[in-house]
């Protein structure tokens, strides 16, 4: 009879300690003064939460999950019936979002106000919207991001395959063969840009010898012509000669030491062109800028 006793006295026990534990664990679980209701509706995926999940609001738990299932109205969506403390500052402005933890696979929900002063919920339980997370937009932009690889990869296959690839390759050979010839230019014109110099440096002597016969031819005809005017007896017809030197002769010679000098100075800047780019025979030479006053003209700062 005293063995029923203590028998009973220890399934008692036991009983009293699980029922304890028990109610320790879910009030533990369950996030204290959780009392205000929210609901969330949302079309995106929401694995990893579940009833008893936990909520948090700015790295505070606050509340817990209490359900997770489809809508009842529409089964497009999804249902979270979650509690939160009474003191959360939840208001119109305010939206869910699933947060991983660590790599567990397992999501906290989370919940944000951007704006405190923004008009209290309303409803009878109010809902929130649940915003993409991190991971969800990564994965969004991830996808996205690879649509366009994919799509500049077909680009650039459809550009370099098929009758594009034969152009492409006829292309490349033009142009190996214009460098060909555009070195095969090149030396060719060595030589004549080696009798550049020579042929300048000859142009300069004549042009100088022009000068000083000029210098020379002026001042004998200046004299004859002073002499023509102090005789007496020469006739009209020298100083007609004399006239005519003065007014013909010496302005060709002028002209033509003119002439030699820009011819001279021209070659001198063929010479420097054709050193500097020898394919300008081939392309030809580059386009001047148009100058103050000429159409086309860009003053610099406008």
């Amino acid at each position: 009879m005293e063995n029923r006793s203590h028998f009973v006295v220890a399934i008692i026990f036991i009983l009293i300690l699980g029922g304890g534990a028990v109610g320790f664990f879910f009030w533990l679980s369950t996030g204290d003064n959780a009392n205000r209701t929210i609901i969330i509706e949302t079309t995106q995926s929401v694995g990893g939460i579940g009833s008893q999940s936990p909520v948090k609001y700015k790295g505070l738990k606050v509340g817990h999950i209490v359900s997770v299932d489809f809508d009842p109205h529409d089964a497009s969506k999804v249902r979270i019936v979650f509690k939160v403390d009474d003191s959360v500052p939840l208001n119109q402005s305010s939206y869910g979002q699933l947060a991983t933890q660590g790599i567990t696979g397992l999501s906290t929900l989370t919940l944000s106000t951007p704006d405190l002063s923004a008009p209290p919920l309303k409803g009878n339980p109010p809902q929130i919207p649940l915003h993409q997370g991190l991971l969800d937009r990564l994965k969004k932009r991830g996808k996205a991001d690879l649509a366009k690889v994919s799509t500049i990869l077909d680009q650039i296959q459809n550009l370099t395959g098929g009758e594009n690839a034969k152009h492409i390759s006829q292309i490349l050979a033009q142009l190996d063969q214009a460098t060909r010839q555009l070195v095969e230019a090149e030396k060719s014109l060595q030589p004549t840009l080696a009798q550049l110099p020579e042929l300048t440096q000859a142009l300069q002597d004549t042009v100088a010898s022009i000068d000083r016969l000029t210098e020379q031819a002026i001042p004998a005809i200046r004299k004859a012509g002073a002499a023509a005017a102090s005789a007496q007896n020469v006739g009209q017809s020298s100083q007609d000669l004399i006239r005519s030197l003065n007014n013909q002769v010496l302005p060709h010679i002028d002209a033509l030491t003119r002439q030699m000098h820009d011819t001279a100075r021209q070659i001198q800047q063929l010479s420097a062109e054709l050193s500097a780019k020898p394919q300008s025979v081939l392309t030809g030479p580059p386009e001047r800028r148009p100058g103050p006053g000429e159409p086309g003209f860009d003053a610099p700062g406008n």
